[in-house]
């Protein structure tokens, strides 16, 4: 008889951790869950909840006290400093660390497949550098200890909240993109679409991760989960528009001008999705046989949008993402002498539901480098500042 497995999550009801979690107590793992408690609906019966920050390491400690885990997965680490301190607090509650990495810690200027060994860091992008730094950091702290390291490297992943295309809104907004296909708004192209990378939905990356646990094959190796399906963006956008029933009205932007027009998602896309990139998981099939990908792009992206459609469109509009791609492709076709008279970049109520703030979120991100809107943001952000110094003194009275 197999004992079960006993296994401690930080996080837990993100987007990756969700799944995993699902996954795990299906084959009857008992998890212990840290998490902050916001989103007790995402947490399959059976797990044992401690509801707390992070940061707060002293009650966590108390929690821990005498305990002991064949697995700990932290799903919050981004940068070296919350490596450091998660593997610090963790590592001697069990003898299996995982980290959650990601593909992007590639080189992918150097054509690949991208196996394990394939040469890292991406110079352009600072969450690759970041999450670059932290397996090397793991693998030195690791060594020092008796608990042993399992990196993970998803490459673009989604479930019911995203849409696998290269820039997208906020997760939850992606209806965003359906509402601009259904009203013959332009999706941005970059390379003509032509760029291809690995995705998979999330269920199936969490049965490679949970192959994982426990397994001696994966101490102190790292691991590629991601798809076999590399589909080009242009053929992911082929997908909704069938899927949709609507043909998608694309322009072709330069990345460049992009990501000048979109700073926040200027690195991903120079340093990301505007690079094919293309990933070995050959090793995770090896050492875990029962992974593979089971839901293919196009039932993947079907269960999403039905999802959004059964879930009341989860979160709505995305606005300012929705203002910036009107922005870029209005001054795209402006520098290249475009007529725009069949390209739709104006306002639209898509849901009906708009409100005055949603109306005001988007002139502020379409208008955001005009000379008024700067000197509107300094005003504002004056105000604010004043405000909050006046309720401090007040409260220090």
């Amino acid at each position: 008889m197999h004992r079960m497995k006993n296994i401690l999550l930080i996080g837990g009801t993100g987007v990756l951790s969700t799944a995993v979690t699902k996954e795990a107590n299906k084959q009857g793992f008992f998890i212990t869950m840290i998490n902050r408690g916001h989103k007790k609906e995402f947490i399959p019966k059976g797990v044992e909840l401690i509801i707390s920050d992070k940061a707060n390491t002293s009650y966590i400690k108390k929690q821990l006290e005498g305990r002991k885990f064949e697995a700990i997965i932290d799903f919050l680490c981004y940068n070296k400093k919350e490596l450091e301190a998660s593997f610090n607090l963790y590592s001697k509650y069990t003898e299996q660390y995982f980290f959650i990495s990601s593909a992007a810690v590639y080189n992918n200027s150097i054509a690949g497949p991208c196996d394990e060994g394939h040469p890292k860091e991406q110079p352009l992008w600072s969450y690759s550098i970041n999450k670059c730094r932290c397996e090397e950091l793991l693998v030195e702290l690791s060594s020092k200890t008796k608990t042993n390291y399992t990196i993970v490297r998803p490459m673009i992943t989604y479930d019911n909240t995203r849409i696998p295309y290269g820039i997208v809104p906020f997760y939850g907004y992606h209806w965003t993109l359906v509402e601009r296909i259904r009203n013959n708004k332009p999706i941005i192209l970059w390379n003509n679409g032509e760029n291809r990378c690995n995705m998979m939905r999330v269920e199936d990356f969490a049965i490679g991760l949970v192959g994982l646990i426990g397994n001696e094959k994966a101490f102190n190796e790292s691991f590629n989960i991601c798809g076999d399906e590399t589909p080009s963006f242009n053929e992911i956008l082929n997908i909704l528009g069938e899927l949709v029933g609507h043909e998608v009205t694309t322009i072709n932007i330069d990345p460049n001008f992009y990501a000048d027009n979109y700073p926040e998602k200027s690195e991903e896309l120079l340093g990301g999705r505007s690079i094919t990139t293309i990933i070995d998981n050959s090793k995770i099939k090896r050492v875990v046989p029962e992974f593979n990908q089971n839901i293919s792009i196009k039932d993947g992206i079907k269960m999403t949008i039905e999802s959004y459609r059964n879930n009341n469109y989860y979160k709505g509009i995305d606005w300012k993402f929705d203002a910036i791609t009107d922005r870029t492709v209005s001054k795209w076709c402006k520098k290249n002498h475009i007529s725009r008279k069949s390209i739709n970049t104006s306002f639209i109520d898509y849901l009906g539901t708009a409100k005055l703030a949603d109306r005001i979120d988007y002139f502020m991100a379409y208008y955001g480098n005009s000379f008024i809107i700067k000197k509107w943001k300094q005003f504002d952000l004056f105000m604010r500042q004043k405000a909050y110094s006046l309720i401090k003194r007040r409260n220090i009275k």
